[in-house]
């Protein structure tokens, strides 16, 4: 099935119903047709919200939270004028700022939003819908995102991690349990003059040595932020990483990994 921007793919006993789930929380949080995030962010408030897209926002607001704004929805009409707005590479506007969410109201009676900020869910939504939907998948299975993975297995398997710029992909081991990847790549959803990874503190698409950055942790949701702290912040990636695994691929298509808070170059 094709969904969240990616090609989805599902396996386990539940698939069915857990497919049905993203494509219900796609409808209800998309930015790219009508549905109730495009109405809260035209008009500003939303009453009697439905409860996935207050729990949407909520876990977006947290992780905005969590990274001192780092990671943040709030970045859509940054993306606009970037070019992503309905097409990649379409501009809209000439200047953004990217605004503190701090004074967004999400409650199940009501949300609202400061004026002039807008948000978009893409940054966080793909894994937490995923994370959400593997609910409904019992005994060994997987979801897989487009690259927003998360796993169960009773047996050891491998992760394969796709070379940006063409190489031979690397396997890398894992043990039996639950687990999640996700990977940010600024040549995905990329077009002439930027992509899609804003960074908030100048409103513009970062800029990094790294093009790719894999994790591998316990949940996708985690994963995913520690994806863009590698980009943006290494000391605040060094604070929330924990047990999980970063790697990375630069420009040259060299392959790192982080470990002891520095970056190093691994032969493959």
């Amino acid at each position: 099935m094709h969904a969240l921007g990616s090609q989805i793919v599902i396996q386990g006993e539940g698939a069915e119903a857990a497919a049905c789930q993203i494509e219900q929380a796609e409808a209800l949080l998309t930015r790219f047709q009508a549905s109730p995030l495009t109405e809260l962010n035209a008009r500003g408030v939303l009453r009697a919200p439905p409860s996935i897209l207050v729990e949407a926002i909520g876990h977006a607001l947290s992780v905005a939270r969590q990274t001192a704004g780092l990671v943040t929805p709030a970045v859509l009409t940054a993306l606009e004028v970037a070019g992503y707005a309905q097409t990649l590479g379409e501009r809209r506007g000439t200047a953004a700022t990217v605004l503190d969410t701090s004074e967004v109201v999400c409650t199940s009676e009501m949300i609202r939003l400061p004026a002039g900020l807008r948000l978009d869910l893409g940054g966080t939504a793909k894994s937490w819908i995923a994370e959400r939907a593997f609910t409904r998948i019992s005994g060994d299975g997987f979801i897989n995102a487009g690259g927003d993975l998360i796993t169960r297995q009773s047996a050891a398997f491998a992760v394969d991690i796709a070379h940006p710029l063409g190489g031979t992909p690397l396997y890398l081991d894992c043990p039996a349990g639950t687990w999640g990847v996700a990977t940010s790549s600024t040549l995905k959803r990329a077009w002439e003059g930027g992509h899609h990874l804003i960074d908030p503190r100048t409103a513009r698409p970062l800029e990094s040595d790294l093009i790719q950055v894999t994790v591998i942790g316990n949940c996708p949701t985690d994963a995913e932020v520690l994806t863009k702290l590698a980009f943006l912040d290494t000391e605040m990636l060094d604070e929330l990483q924990g047990n999980a695994q970063v790697y990375a691929y630069d420009r040259a298509g060299q392959f790192w990994i982080r470990s002891g808070k520095v970056w190093q170059k691994m032969e493959t």
